[in-house]
């Protein structure tokens, strides 16, 4: 088994507070990989039998991410996935470290390179709590064929996350794709984190003139950063003919939004 290095800071960087929120979603792995027993493989060495798969679209495809919320001692895996007629766009809110997050998007005839996060019960509540569950995302079951999954033989059900608010409107009638999640298709226009957040910034700047000391105002303040989601709202959009379900669901614990 190829061990990958925790240290390697291409897959778990030392970010500050501000490198944090503009770096997202991070990088990922194009191959399967693994956390089992503290270390981190490349590949497939656990058993996927009696896990849920979850489709990650946006920082759960990274290690550093994965790193952050379940630690590396829980025994996990992650393989590549191919999501069908959807895109990944920015949602209509901020997560609690400052982030602009993801969503998926109905989008016909175009192919995204994700991956899926293979968890157990307890680790699958962990990822409920992360997520917003009922507040920030929906939990949802995707439709039969829009996913395909590499490395693995798997043919049931699969699961993901979709925001409560649906795509956020920048500057036109649709929303924008995040660069750095790879697509075959132009349909809609893609930026970065950064440039995502500095658009927002200009669109709500508060009297502040830099974009770090405005983004530090939300992360070091909860009522702020709830109270700019609402504006955010108004500003967001559904959208229609979705091809998942959203599932009634539950969850007990620390909801970290």
């Amino acid at each position: 088994m190829e061990c990958f290095v925790h240290a390697d800071k291409k897959y778990f960087p030392e970010y500050n507070w501000f490198e944090k929120a503009i770096s997202y979603p991070y990088k990922a792995p194009t191959t399967s990989f693994t956390f089992k027993n503290g270390k981190f493989y490349r590949g497939i060495h656990i058993s996927l039998k009696d896990r849920v798969p979850i489709l990650s679209i946006g920082s759960n495809r990274s290690p550093y991410q994965l790193k952050n919320k379940f630690g590396v001692k829980e025994n996990l895996c992650v393989t590549p996935a191919k999501l069908y007629n959807s895109v990944i766009v920015y949602a209509a809110s901020m997560s609690a470290y400052g982030s602009i997050p993801a969503t998926q998007w109905p989008c016909e005839g175009s192919v995204s390179d994700l991956n899926l996060l293979w968890l157990n019960q307890d680790q699958l509540q962990i990822m409920h709590l992360s997520e917003g569950l009922g507040i920030a995302y929906h939990y949802v079951e995707l439709d039969k064929n829009t996913v395909t999954i590499q490395e693995d033989d798997y043919s049931g059900p699969i699961f993901g996350y979709i925001s409560t608010r649906g795509g956020y409107l920048f500057d036109g009638n649709e929303p924008l794709r995040l660069k750095n999640i790879k697509s075959n298709t132009n349909t809609h226009s893609s930026i970065n984190e950064y440039q995502a957040l500095n658009k927002l910034f200009l669109e709500n700047p508060g009297g502040q003139t830099s974009l770090e000391i405005w983004l530090k105002n939300f992360i070091f303040n909860k009522s702020k950063r709830l109270s700019l989601i609402d504006k955010m709202s108004k500003k967001s959009f559904l959208p229609k003919h979705v091809p998942w379900k959203i599932l009634d669901l539950k969850v007990n614990g620390n909801n970290i939004y």
